[in-house]
């Protein structure tokens, strides 16, 4: 399983098989933690400037934050489940990321078969279907235009892996195209287009970040950002879990509902915090000498460090200025599940996904494993498949 020129494996011809139970319980976790999630977006949208460059958040990105009021259609959710330790909590979410999509609705169901083992999540991809074209039409309502007279979008970086999700998504979508990101146009104010047809687009399912979309230009070295912002608070376009979604993205969020306090949030939701979320501060002094630290608008695992008992334990094996330049977040050191893979002992993270149910709360769709031989998982980490 090679992606177009890709010298490494991507995926372990392997199936990790699981009980359902667990299957069942990571399902569970993951709704209650994103009960918890949405109730922070709403803080999120209502805190003053100062508070969100507080905690990360470029200050171009701050009026879109504040103004998508179409809440987030889905994320990823990734955890240090460990069953042998009886640790188990949430590490972070990822709201504006294509990466390890297919493999948690469609992938584990076919690998699983091939093994003789059953599919770890059957309605993965019903429940897939169901939401995305709920929150489509939730967009066009938010647009004020009839769905049937919406040109629908997808669009991501032109590359195997981003393009070819984009591609899989949108056949749930009836009616919809999909474009490389390069052919995305603004005119004159007045519309988002494709270059190759001139076609407006009014809805878009852009899945590229929105801390890189603030920095980018065209061909004359002119900000992009202001042209784009603009049409989205004219409601010329509406771009789907983008603005609301990026409310969530930054690691720092974490560090916000610790921040808030048990007190601040219901009964349940506080059980939740307690009993899911690792202790996270924006101050390594509030988390002592053992702690995982990481860039707050990090991905992939870049620039993150482990420090345990005060000494540097294990490092990522990307460390891009962009990243490393950032402020950082630091989170209770968390002992990571292994799992052996043909004599080999490999780090699991468990990736679960969430989608809207179209009342703005989130349930739970498909979801998967990586494993990595370091201690960190990044870009690297190779999909193992997982069957009941």
């Amino acid at each position: 399983m090679l992606l177009t020129e890709q010298a490494s494996p991507y995926a372990l011809y392997h199936c990790q098989q699981v009980s359902p139970q667990t299957i069942r319980e990571i399902k569970q976790a993951s709704e209650v933690v994103g009960c918890v999630l949405m109730q922070a977006w709403s803080v999120i949208r209502n805190l003053d400037e100062e508070a969100l460059l507080y905690y990360g958040f470029p200050e171009e990105s701050i009026r879109l934050v504040k103004y998508d009021a179409l809440a987030p259609f889905c994320m990823r959710l990734d955890w240090c489940w460990n069953e042998q330790t009886g640790v188990k909590k949430v590490v972070e979410t990822n709201s504006q990321t294509p990466s390890f999509w297919f493999e948690c609705t469609v992938g584990n169901h076919r690998v699983a078969e091939h093994f003789g083992l059953r599919s770890p999540d059957v309605n993965a991809h019903d429940t897939l279907k169901f939401t995305l074209n709920q929150h489509i039409k939730r967009a066009a309502v938010f647009l004020d235009k009839p769905f049937e007279e919406c040109e629908v979008v997808f669009t991501t970086l032109n590359n195997a892996e981003d393009l070819g999700t984009m591609q899989w998504l949108s056949s749930h979508v009836h009616r919809s195209t999909i474009m490389p990101l390069e052919f995305l146009r603004i005119q004159d104010g007045k519309c988002l287009f494709d270059q190759r047809t001139g076609k407006s687009i009014d809805i878009l399912f852009m899945w590229y970040p929105l801390e890189w979309a603030i920095h980018d230009t065209d061909e004359n070295g002119e900000r992009l950002w202001p042209a784009l912002e603009k049409l989205i608070l004219e409601r010329k376009v509406v771009i789907v879990n983008f603005g609301s979604a990026f409310a969530l993205q930054p690691k720092s969020v974490f560090a916000l509902i610790y921040d808030l306090g048990l007190d601040f949030f219901s009964g349940k939701d506080a059980e939740t915090i307690f009993e899911y979320f690792p202790k996270t501060s924006l101050n390594k002094n509030d988390i002592r000498d053992s702690y995982f630290a990481k860039p707050i608008l990090g991905r992939e695992g870049e620039g993150g460090f482990a420090v345990n008992s005060g000494r540097i334990t294990a490092k990522s094996t990307s460390n891009n200025p962009w990243y490393t330049e950032q402020a950082y977040v630091y989170q209770e050191l968390l002992e990571f599940p292994k799992v052996e893979i043909v004599g080999q002992s490999m780090t699991a993270v468990w990736g679960a996904w969430l989608y809207n149910n179209g009342y703005d709360k989130f349930i739970a769709g498909g979801l998967g494993m990586r494993v990595s031989e370091g201690e960190i998982t990044d870009n690297i980490a190779y999909w193992c498949p997982v069957g009941c």
